[in-house]
């Protein structure tokens, strides 16, 4: 554990110290406080429903009621955008660089299990990107309440530390895919661009895949149609961002569903209270439960081919 311990230090000072990562920080921090600080001058505007809920619009309101299709239009889509490069910065060059300087066999000719290296190493980021979700839920909370005059209620309350959770996963994800390809590349250029070009393909090209595939199907009937939406919802959750996404407005909206609810509530003969009906935070969890489950899958997956491949492969000092 003192190995442990040791080497989670070396790690959290590398981060914190480094350009990378103040560079990083500033390219989530400045557009998503931008984003909040324009919901909370527009906060009158944007609430639509119960004013129950008044303080969530700050973080899932629409920034333009005229989006692009390629440009996030939100504070979720913002995160979702910006923190998978904090998690490929993380851990881009988490091992390979150690092997490049010849330091990694150094430090295992120390009383120090190769587990406790990639263990403290991915513990390091988790927290680096915990601290980051962390603060800014928290600026932009206290932005919010400076602004508005009001505090967020119980359930607002929770509704963001899941938030902060479900975000932190999300990071995590990225940073373990990032060390995956830092264990399966020597050299720190085709980890970054293997993880940085998987990144631009769902953030960018995914959707457009996506378009491409909606706009080839022409259903002839009601039914038809229902079930073409049902293969493009199919299609999307592939990608890890569509998760998140998904995941984050069911959690800070308590107005919206997800596209198969609105399909099953359409055909019902109560559609148009329970579509104007807030859900609950259990309703919400539960219904967002089986995205937040595969997100967490992915990490593990992720994590543990990294794990397997750095304590089996020969390292030789340099």
């Amino acid at each position: 554990m003192a190995a442990f311990l040791t080497v989670f230090r070396k790690e959290l000072e590398d981060h914190f110290t480094s350009w990378r990562f103040i560079f990083s920080f500033l390219l989530v921090f400045i557009p998503c406080i931008y984003f909040a600080w324009h919901n909370a001058i527009n906060i009158r505007d944007v609430v639509t429903g119960s004013s129950y809920f008044l303080f969530l619009p700050i973080f899932s309101a629409p920034f333009s009621q005229n989006p692009s299709t390629l440009l996030p239009n939100s504070f979720l889509e913002l995160i979702g955008m910006l923190l998978p490069i904090v998690g490929i910065a993380m851990g881009l060059d988490a091992i390979n660089s150690e092997k490049n300087n010849g330091t990694l066999s150094r430090l295992i000719s120390q009383p120090i299990y190769r587990d406790n290296i990639i263990n403290a190493k991915f513990a390091a980021g988790v927290f680096t990107i915990s601290v980051l979700v962390v603060s800014l839920v928290l600026l932009i909370t206290g932005l919010g309440i400076r602004m508005l005059g009001v505090v967020p209620s119980a359930e607002e309350a929770w509704r963001l530390i899941f938030f902060m959770f479900i975000a932190i996963v999300y990071g995590s994800f990225w940073l373990g895919l990032a060390m995956l390809f830092s264990v399966l590349f020597r050299r720190t250029a085709a980890s970054a661009l293997v993880s940085i070009g998987i990144w631009l393909f769902f953030a960018i090209f995914f959707p457009l895949i996506q378009q491409l595939i909606g706009g080839n199907m022409s259903p002839s009937s009601q039914n038809e149609a229902m079930e073409n939406i049902q293969t493009l919802v199919l299609i999307s959750r592939f990608s890890p961002i569509q998760l998140f996404n998904e995941s984050m407005v069911m959690v800070l909206a308590p107005m919206a569903r997800t596209i198969t609810q609105m399909l099953e509530l359409l055909t019902g003969n109560s559609a148009n209270f329970l579509l104007s009906t807030p859900l609950s935070l259990g309703q919400s969890l539960l219904s967002v439960w089986p995205q937040i489950m595969v997100t967490i899958v992915l990490t593990v997956v992720c994590f543990a081919i990294s794990y397997v491949k750095f304590m089996r492969e020969e390292i030789r000092s340099t």
